[in-house]
C-alpha cells in the first residue's frame, strides 16, 4: 500500500476570549481530544468530544465537502494532546486549525463558561500524578518497614518513566489510565 504525501496543516493559536467569540458567532467547530471521563466533567459549550486516542480514526468523519471551510479549535486541558492531535491533520481535510491557548485550564481561568455533567471524573495528568506518587510512597514505605531495598526497585522504575515522558512527551501510564472504565 503506498504512502500517501501529507502536506502539514497551517496550525494557529487563539486565545480563550477569541475562540468564545468564535463559537458565540458560529465561526468554528470545536474539537476536545481528552477522554470522554473528562469531558463529561467540564467542557467548552457546543464542542464535540474525539479523544486522542481514536482521532486519526473519527477526524476523517469530519471532513466533508460542506464543512471543510469551517476552521476547527483543537482543545484539551491544558494544550498538549491538543498539540499531538493537530500534528495528525493533513492539510487536504481542513483549511483552517487552531488551537486554544492554555487548553481548558486557561479557559476556565478566564471564567469563560463551561458545561459540566452530574459525574466528576479527576483530570487524566492528576490521575497520573496520584498513581506514581502512591506507588513511590508505596515502594519508599515498604522499603523502610521490610528492611528490603528490592522495594526500592518500584520507585526507580516509576522516577524513571517520569524522566522518559519528560524527554520524549510519550506517557504509558496514562495511555493505559485513559481506556480505564472511569474515563470512558
Amino acid at each position: 500500500m503506498a504512502k500517501r504525501n501529507r502536506m502539514k496543516t497551517n496550525v494557529s493559536i487563539l486565545s480563550a476570549h477569541e475562540l468564545e467569540r468564535k463559537i458565540r458567532e458560529e465561526e468554528i467547530r470545536v474539537i476536545d481530544v481528552r477522554t470522554p471521563g473528562e469531558f463529561g466533567n467540564k467542557r467548552i459549550s457546543r464542542s464535540l468530544n474525539i479523544p486522542l486516542n481514536a482521532f486519526g480514526e473519527e477526524i476523517s468523519e469530519l471532513t466533508t465537502d460542506d464543512e471543510k471551510g469551517l476552521p476547527i479549535c483543537i482543545v484539551c486541558q491544558s494544550g498538549v494532546r491538543a498539540e499531538k492531535a493537530s500534528k495528525m491533520l493533513s492539510a487536504d481535510q481542513f483549511e483552517s486549525v487552531f488551537l486554544l491557548a492554555g487548553g481548558l485550564d486557561n479557559w476556565v481561568h478566564e471564567k469563560l463558561p463551561v458545561e459540566k455533567d452530574a459525574r466528576e471524573v479527576i483530570p487524566l495528568d492528576r490521575q497520573v500524578r496520584i498513581t506514581i506518587g502512591t506507588l513511590i510512597l508505596i515502594g519508599t514505605a515498604a522499603c523502610y518497614f521490610l528492611e528490603d531495598t528490592r522495594w526500592l526497585l518500584a520507585p526507580a522504575f516509576f522516577g524513571a518513566g517520569l524522566v522518559f515522558s519528560g524527554v520524549t512527551g510519550f506517557c504509558g501510564l496514562a495511555k493505559i489510565l485513559s481506556v480505564m472504565p472511569w474515563n470512558r
